[in-house]
């Protein structure tokens, strides 16, 4: 089980069930939404919007190799078929969701997606995303 201190407040996960989504394309196992709810993340996953840090942080308390993604994977998620939200995975909120790559001219911003329409962008790290973890599956 991961220990994770944020802000001088150490938090120790429960045991977590997480549903999850696997793409067919690309094997990699998505993050659904959480079934329980944790005492540090009242809403979790999908259902929350937190800061870039934040983000990395709340990867890592899920364990197991979840992490926060790179822009490539995150755009991998974008139907082009489809809007508000253009997204493989279903109950996923038209707004912008967090990745793990920083922004190389300037660091203090990193990449995200907006599934409202499918766009990349980039931001502050300091803004309010809503987060999708992911993890390496069996590509076949």
């Amino acid at each position: 089980m991961t220990k994770v201190i944020i802000d001088e407040i150490e938090y120790i996960p429960k045991k977590i069930k997480i549903e999850t989504w696997t793409d067919p394309e690309t094997g990699l196992i998505w993050e659904k939404q959480r079934a329980e709810k944790t005492m540090f993340w009242k809403e979790a996953g999908a259902e929350k919007t937190m800061l870039w840090k934040e983000a990395l942080e709340y990867a890592k308390s899920l364990g197991s190799d979840w992490r926060l993604p790179t822009i490539q994977e995150l755009l991998s998620l974008i139907d082009f078929s489809r809007d508000k939200p253009a997204c493989k995975i279903a109950n996923t909120h038209c707004s912008y969701y967090w990745s793990s790559t920083t922004n190389v001219g300037n660091t203090s911003l990193a990449w995200s997606v907006d599934f409202l329409h499918g766009s990349v962008d980039y931001d502050s790290k300091s803004s309010n995303y809503y987060v999708r973890c992911v993890k390496k599956g069996d590509k076949k």
